[in-house]
């Protein structure tokens, strides 16, 4: 069972900083809302990472990106 202090070393690369920031997180979460490419690119980038933290971003980037392209096309497809 994991307790919070290990939750929080995952999220802590090698030189102390931690491996995806808030501020990041949501400029990430924002771009995808809007773009939804962002989200897939970056999701897909960090997925690769070896880093508990830095997978668990990219794969909530890229779902939140496939979503967003689902939506994207629903929405447009209702336009016409």
């Amino acid at each position: 069972m994991k307790t919070i202090i290990d939750e929080k070393n995952e999220n802590i690369a090698d030189n102390g900083k931690p491996v995806v920031s808030s501020g990041q997180n949501i400029a990430i979460i924002i771009g995808t809302i809007l773009f939804p490419v962002i989200g897939v690119a970056m999701g897909y980038t960090f997925y690769k990472k070896d880093n508990p933290a830095a997978k668990k971003a990219g794969r909530n980037w890229l779902i939140l990106g496939i979503l967003m392209f689902i939506v994207n096309i629903s929405v447009v497809s209702t336009m016409k």
